[in-house]
């Protein structure tokens, strides 16, 4: 066993330090009496103390940069997407539909006012890019298609749109503005407005016949074939009518419609109607006399509408020339002439 007294000697020694820092061998012996050596002073105490706290430090200024390394990938830096935001282009028209008024002899035209936005500014000019185009070809022009932006205060266009004349009212155009914004290496979305062009109709009808004129025998009948041609841009209705029935009923003259209504007449298409009219059947040994047969046509539709529209009309002349006897066919006075001259031949031989 070691003796106490030296077990102490060497404590006391390894806690006392050399003045020039050289390590000093101790003798130790140890439980089985052997003899060990101690390399005491190579390091000073503090300075084993500061290699710890360094080490230490260290470690945790790792361990803080790579959880922070781990934040920065997993979270989305919010001023990185800020930095370079795509520029939104927005286009509007007003108002969302408009009628148009062509005739068969005249254009029709509507305008519309237009507005565009552009909203996340990035860059400090973009210029945007506007097309008009309508579906059914029409002519579409706007003001201005180009238009530069140096901030999110919006600005304002226009399209005219011309409908050619005689388009049917059963027809509308889809007006389509499309537009693009570029600047500053960005392009923005493709924006789009629309608007509806309609219609409205208008009323019109023609009358026609390939003979007005008729020359007859007294006391026999005339027939006219009309044509009653919807010269409008929509279905239409007819009401039809002899204007002069009452100075005819007068002449002792008789006059039947086939129809006095012609029912949905579509644009450009007409149905046909027929006029039968007997002469009167009075004694004349001699009549050369015109009558004159007015055929008039009322639109039904323009007549709902509340649209001013006259009614057209169309005279017809039937001409009576000849003898008139009641009851008496000119066929028989030809035969009994004819049989009187064969009797006198046969009498004079």
């Amino acid at each position: 066993m070691m003796d106490r007294s030296r077990v102490k000697q060497i404590n006391q020694s390894l806690f006392i330090p050399r003045a020039d820092n050289q390590p000093v061998l101790i003798e130790v012996d140890n439980m089985l009496g052997e003899k060990s050596y101690i390399a005491y002073g190579q390091y000073k105490r503090k300075e084993v103390q500061g290699m710890a706290f360094g080490r230490s430090l260290y470690s945790g200024a790792a361990v803080f940069v790579m959880l922070l390394s781990v934040v920065l990938v997993v979270v989305p830096q919010p001023g990185n997407a800020a930095l370079n935001p795509v520029p939104v282009l927005t286009l509007r028209l007003d108002p969302s539909s408009q009628p148009s008024q062509p005739t068969e002899s005249s254009i029709g035209s509507v305008m519309f006012t237009g507005t565009a936005t552009i909203d996340k500014f990035p860059v400090e000019r973009l210029v945007a890019t506007l097309n008009p185009s309508c579906d059914q070809g029409w002519v579409s022009i706007m003001s201005p298609t180009t238009m530069v932006f140096t901030s999110t205060t919006p600005q304002t266009f226009t399209v005219s749109v011309v409908i050619p004349q005689d388009t049917p009212n059963n027809i509308q155009g889809k007006l389509t503005v499309d537009g693009r914004a570029i600047g500053g290496g960005l392009q923005s979305n493709a924006a789009q407005a629309s608007a509806i062009i309609t219609v409205d109709p208008y009323y019109r009808v023609n009358i026609e016949t390939d003979a007005p004129y008729r020359e007859i025998q007294p006391g026999s009948q005339v027939y006219y074939s009309f044509r009653i041609v919807n010269m409008g841009n929509a279905v239409d209705s007819f009401s039809l009518e002899i204007s002069n029935l009452r100075d005819l009923v007068a002449k002792k003259w008789t006059v039947t419609l086939s129809s006095t209504t012609v029912p949905k007449v579509n644009p450009k298409e007409y149905k046909v109607v027929k006029v039968v009219a007997q002469s009167p059947r009075d004694w004349a040994i001699w009549k050369n006399e015109p009558t004159v047969i007015t055929l008039k046509v009322t639109s039904q539709n323009a007549e709902s509408s509340n649209v001013v529209l006259p009614p057209q009309s169309f005279p017809v002349y039937a001409y009576e020339r000849g003898f008139s006897v009641p009851g008496f066919d000119p066929i028989f006075l030809f035969a009994a002439l004819a049989i009187g001259i064969v009797f006198l031949r046969k009498s004079r031989q």
